[in-house]
């Protein structure tokens, strides 16, 4: 077993390893199945991936973007010292091009014990995992809140919604949202993922979409309500129009949340997500 560029005549072998547990994993599946996979000589949509296996199996991936976003899909615990060295001649090199890692925390932890080198900045969260199954009532007890599935001409009315969103939750300490990027990133999301928006009186007060869609799995992120109607149940309702979506289109909902946000914690929870462990995202400077 060894690490290796991935190459030509993978593709099956691929998909089947990232099909386990891909719920650790969604954002890697998504841009490989998005991509169609076909990977040649290591290149992946935009970036390249690293396979680890036998020849004949696939049993650990990685993938690090053009941007410098690490992805890792591997078991740390089943690695020798070859394999670690790998992985530090793999990442040393490229330390002035990372920028973020995303990952279950034992797979970010070894890649940064790996690269020698202390993230300037972290994040810690929580992933869950939601069942294939109907969700509870669709009912808002709300007779002037409308429930809306959104595209991209929906982009004008949601982007207040979604600039809040990123300001609220996504920039990191120090960082500027630039809003003409911010407005095309956005225009991406709702042209590709599913995004449920609720309006209360004609204005949008809440949202719930995927941020990226596997083969089994899809994860549920971007979950925002507007500061003055917390606590009233809009977000729940968002989340099981969203969660009807992915169940009909036979998957099932993924997530992660930061630990320090206790009612995002019980929404998850009354919904019946399952605590599956700790979720770390780690960022350098690049």
């Amino acid at each position: 077993m060894s690490w290796r560029p991935a190459g030509r005549g993978i593709s099956g072998s691929l998909e089947r390893f990232l099909r386990i547990e891909e719920w650790k994993h969604t954002n890697l599946s998504s841009r490989i199945r998005l991509a169609g996979e076909k990977p040649r000589f290591g290149q992946i949509a935009d970036g390249r991936l690293w396979i680890y296996g036998d020849g004949s199996r696939i049993d650990g991936a990685l993938f690090i973007s053009r941007f410098g976003v690490v992805l890792p899909a591997h078991d740390p615990e089943s690695a020798g010292d070859a394999d670690r060295e790998f992985l530090r001649r793999l990442l040393v090199p490229r330390r002035d091009r990372i920028f973020s890692m995303i990952g279950t925390a034992v797979r970010v932890n070894d890649l940064e014990a790996r690269l020698g080198e202390s993230a300037g900045d972290a994040e810690t969260y929580r992933i869950f995992t939601g069942e294939n199954r109907a969700p509870s009532s669709l009912e808002s007890g709300f007779p002037e809140l409308t429930l809306h599935r959104a595209d991209a001409g929906d982009l004008d009315r949601l982007w207040p919604l979604e600039k809040a969103y990123q300001l609220e939750e996504v920039l990191r300490r120090g960082s500027i949202l630039h809003e003409r990027s911010g407005r095309r990133h956005f225009l991406e999301t709702l042209r590709s993922q599913m995004v449920f928006y609720a309006s209360l009186n004609g204005r949008p007060v809440a949202k719930a979409g995927t941020n990226a869609r596997g083969w089994n799995w899809d994860q549920v992120g971007g979950v925002f309500v507007i500061p003055e109607l917390r606590g009233s149940g809009f977000g729940g309702i968002v989340m099981k129009s969203l969660m009807a979506a992915i169940r009909d289109e036979g998957k099932s909902p993924c997530l992660f949340v930061k630990d320090s946000n206790p009612a995002a914690l019980a929404l998850y929870n009354g919904l019946g997500f399952a605590d599956r462990g700790a979720f770390r995202i780690s960022y350098w400077s690049g």
